[in-house]
């Protein structure tokens, strides 16, 4: 059984419902940052916790303090999508996840260059769970590829740190366009997780929806 937040990326709804449905495995769907739903919906047979912080498209963000502190009293892991934030502006395992993912595609390689995706965690966890599964399910980045996603990472924090100023700059100015409704933006103090994403992340994100 997984617990996973909603507002995840559609295909990882897919992977969830639709794939590992077929093999047994249940999934509960619950609101990222309400810590006490996902405590109901945790079974005995939980054994996984999954989220994306800040969320796509509200940036809603996650407490990972304390869901991380629940997945361990529960025996499960915590396992954070960080595509939005990159390792540049948060680092969940620090912060007690056990495993966190990207879509490298995205901000690691910055220009859309190739296909390809991380996962992280402690070596015991790589070498037990990832790297058997690699060498027999087949999913190896190819050596060109690995290097341009390498070359991506020399310019990330650069690139992150301007990707975050030009959203502030953006999320400030429709804030106060008389025509904007409502902006999400965790820089704004209008947002509801605006000081846990102070403290948890070094910078409030690039993406913002309003």
């Amino acid at each position: 059984h997984v617990v996973c937040s909603i507002d995840v990326f559609g295909t990882t709804v897919n992977l969830f419902k639709n794939i590992l449905g077929r093999f047994g495995v249940t999934t509960t769907f619950v609101p990222l940052t309400e810590v006490a739903a996902w405590e109901r919906a945790i079974t005995p047979q939980t054994r996984m916790l999954f989220l994306e912080t800040p969320s796509n498209p509200l940036t809603e963000i996650a407490d990972l303090a304390a869901l991380s502190a629940l997945a361990r009293a529960h025996g499960a892991l915590l396992v954070v999508d960080n595509c939005f934030c990159t390792p540049a502006l948060q680092q969940p395992l620090k912060q007690g996840a056990d495993v966190v993912v990207h879509s490298a595609t995205k901000y690691l390689d910055g220009q859309g260059r190739c296909v390809g995706g991380a996962i992280v965690g402690s070596r015991e966890f790589i070498d037990s769970r990832i790297l058997p599964f690699m060498r027999s399910a087949g999913p190896t980045m190819s050596a060109f590829n690995a290097w341009v996603f390498l070359k991506g990472l020399e310019t990330l924090r650069l690139r992150m740190r301007q990707h975050c100023e030009n959203a502030v700059a953006v999320a400030e100015f429709l804030a106060s366009h008389k025509a904007v409704a409502r902006v999400y933006h965790p820089s704004l103090a209008s947002h509801p997780q605006h000081e846990l994403a102070r403290r948890q992340q070094s910078h409030f994100g690039a993406i913002l929806a309003f």
